[in-house]
């Protein structure tokens, strides 16, 4: 009822209190008979109003099947932070994200990283415990695996502090910088992974060598049998290279392709050591004069040589010392 002044107001009040005052006489009357309350008819109650005179129908019975498909549509309507809005109706649980990406990450790719991880791991222990032409002959037959390595070791290469390609990178800049036509300076990267070394300096004559060619600037095969001619190249480069059961055979092929007073560069791990001086004192009788040592950075431990010598005729004579470096095994992350 629409009221549009106080006294209408009043007047509605007064109009409803009387219409139930009425109501309630009715039921007054009829419950009440010489003292005693009487049942109230179902007529009775439908006349004063209390009572709808239509029937109420009957609750539908609803099969199991029926009210179990009604749940499941009410649970897989339901809307979750992450869901695709274009995507049919279902379940999305809001994930964790990394800190600094605002893309959540799955579980299943967490779950592909620790394979990777554990695959990682697991082929960098057998480098370690094999020759280079086993792994050689391992990598022919599952040429997958290398790339599977070549990943994971990028991976730990991203945790690290410093790059030890990239401080080689800038040691040799200067020297680099003079190759020219006339006089060129050659370069063997032995164990050279993408060949960052080659595609940093396109100009100069890199010799890049490792057991699989993951692109044009590799050459595959045994870095301790390469092609290169004797005394050929300027500068030989081992970093975090030195692996496997017969790394002796790669610094007599570093002997054999340097120039006599060319510079061998290595670059490892400073826990691989026993002991640095006795390592390069072995050295020594190798060919190798130690001209730099650097242990300030850290982590790793960055090594200058000069070849004194040729080795090649007197490796057969002479009793070399077995050089050998603990295994570097990577951690669980």
């Amino acid at each position: 009822m629409k009221v549009k002044n106080k006294k209408n107001v009043a007047k509605a009040i007064s109009g409803i209190a009387k219409t139930h005052k009425i109501k309630r006489n009715k039921i007054k009357r009829l419950t009440e008979k010489k003292g005693k309350k009487k049942k109230i008819s179902k007529k009775a109650l439908i006349e004063v109003g209390l009572k709808n005179e239509k029937k109420n129908p009957k609750a539908k019975v609803e099969s199991t099947q029926s009210i179990v498909n009604d749940n499941l549509i009410k649970l897989t309507n339901i809307s979750y932070k992450g869901a695709p809005e274009s995507s049919t109706p279902s379940l999305y649980k809001e994930q964790k994200k990394v800190d600094g990406d605002k893309t959540p990450v799955s579980f299943i790719k967490k779950m592909k990283d620790k394979l990777k991880g554990a695959r990682f791991r697991y082929l960098n222990e057998q480098f370690y415990s094999s020759s280079s032409q086993e792994a050689l002959q391992y990598f022919k037959k599952e040429p997958s695996a290398f790339k599977a390595y070549h990943n994971g070791y990028m991976q730990q290469v991203i945790q690290w502090p410093v790059k030890p390609l990239s401080v080689i990178i800038k040691q040799i800049n200067p020297i680099l910088k003079k190759s020219n036509v006339n006089s060129p300076v050659v370069v063997a990267d032995f164990g050279c992974g993408d060949a960052k070394l080659a595609r940093t300096f396109p100009k100069v004559k890199v010799h890049s060598f490792d057991l699989v060619a993951v692109n044009q600037y590799v050459t595959a095969g045994d870095m301790a049998h390469t092609s290169l001619t004797n005394g050929s190249v300027d500068i030989a480069i081992f970093c975090l290279s030195l692996m496997g059961t017969n790394l002796q055979s790669f610094i007599k092929e570093a002997n054999r392709v340097l120039k006599t007073g060319g510079l061998m560069k290595i670059a490892e791990i400073e826990s691989r050591f026993d002991n640095i001086n006795t390592f390069i004192d072995n050295l020594a009788k190798y060919g190798f004069e130690k001209t730099k040592l650097d242990q300030t950075i850290e982590m790793f431990v960055f090594m200058d040589f000069k070849k004194t010598q040729d080795i090649s005729k007197t490796a057969l004579k002479k009793k070399l010392p077995i050089l050998e470096l603990k295994p570097c095994i990577y951690k669980k992350r």
